[in-house]
């Protein structure tokens, strides 16, 4: 029930945000009704830390991820996401993952609470054999600053993630810069540091580098 908890307390601030805006200007665009965004990105992760196994800056693996977002005019969206990671010694860990959040504009700055449901699989370094399934929650803050017609600086996205039946506290901080080169068409960069406590601690694990596409119609 404690890990439960925190995704039920996130369920109801994504419900009552709609009513907390409405007593602020919004004064951003909404986003447009029917909108979908397909992203793909390609995420090398470093080791944050030295450890008997290898030295701080030494490669770790490397994630793809395809994520399909819908829009709504009422500034709810939807995403599902497919995430692959290739470990050492051709290990893959698998992620499926559904979200839901809400929109928040505020002149050039929108903040972007969101829940997500997911399961993963594979090489999860969970359970005895270390291949244990787990289904988790995942809390996310997002907020971006539009800096011109082309030109986003998504200034902080921020995840806690826990399984319901394992300790699996992974959370992580990024930051990063969208390059619209046309309408709805971008190119996205952006790094991030991530922890994982499976029952010993939060140490830092891994910093990632990521390079991403999106198209939105």
């Amino acid at each position: 029930m404690k890990r439960i908890a925190p995704c039920f307390a996130a369920l109801a601030l994504v419900a009552v945000w709609p009513a907390m805006a409405a007593d602020v200007a919004a004064i951003g665009p909404s986003i447009a009704a029917g909108t979908t965004t397909i992203a793909v990105e390609a995420s090398p992760e470093f080791y944050a830390i030295s450890s008997s196994t290898h030295a701080a800056g030494n490669y770790a693996d490397t994630q793809a991820k395809l994520k399909i977002t819908h829009s709504f005019a009422s500034n709810w969206f939807l995403s599902g996401t497919a995430q692959v990671k290739f470990k050492e010694h051709d290990a893959q860990q698998f992620y499926g993952e559904g979200s839901v959040g809400y929109r928040f504009d505020i002149g050039n700055f929108a903040l972007k609470p969101s829940v997500a449901i997911g399961d993963t699989s594979g090489s999860t370094g969970l359970g005895k054999a270390g291949n244990a399934n787990a289904v988790y929650y995942a809390l996310y803050l997002a907020g971006d600053l539009k800096l011109s017609s082309q030109w986003t600086w998504n200034m902080f996205d921020l995840r806690y993630r826990n399984a319901f039946d394992y300790t699996w506290i992974t959370p992580k901080v990024a930051t990063g810069l969208t390059y619209e080169w046309r309408p709805g068409s971008a190119v996205y960069w952006s790094v991030g540091y991530n922890w994982r406590d499976d029952g010993v601690g939060v140490p830092g694990k891994k910093v990632n580098i990521a390079l991403g596409l999106k198209h939105s119609f």
